[in-house]
């Protein structure tokens, strides 16, 4: 949620996309070292690539948060003082970490570019908290 994307519309980032931005980042780094590889231009490759995929979506608290978000992430949303925010998707990993397995960062020439694996496990986070908002909402 603290990092902004200079000149970009997706100004705001949850901090666990944030954290694995910045991993993958010094993953480049590491595998790179004679190229300067910046946290900015690794968002810049990723935010579009992760959001086609269904890892990422953006979401305004003003506009409405989509069913099934949980509510942690509800919360995080209606805190967040910029308005969009990047938060995990439908697609996103039931365990944070399995996204290194899915998605591998690439230098070609001075662009990162990503290479997708598919997983063999549906996501099923955003399928238990959805069953959970609507226990509540038929119990309230």
């Amino acid at each position: 949620m603290k990092h902004a994307l200079k000149n970009s519309i997706e100004d705001n980032m949850h901090g666990l996309l944030e954290c694995t931005f910045v991993d993958y980042a010094n993953q480049l780094r590491a595998n790179y070292p004679s190229q300067i590889i910046r946290n900015a231009k690794v968002f810049a490759s990723g935010v579009p690539e992760f959001a086609r995929l269904g890892f990422i979506e953006l979401v305004n608290a003003r506009t409405g948060i989509p069913e099934g978000i949980p509510d942690f992430l509800v919360r995080t949303i209606k805190r967040a003082k910029h308005q969009p925010i990047w938060i995990p998707g439908v697609n996103f990993p039931d365990d944070p970490w399995d996204i290194n397995e899915q998605m591998k960062p690439y230098m070609l020439n001075d662009e990162v570019v990503w290479q997708h694996i598919p997983s063999k496990r549906r996501s099923t986070w955003r399928l238990r908290a959805l069953t959970r908002s609507s226990v509540n909402r038929i119990l309230h």
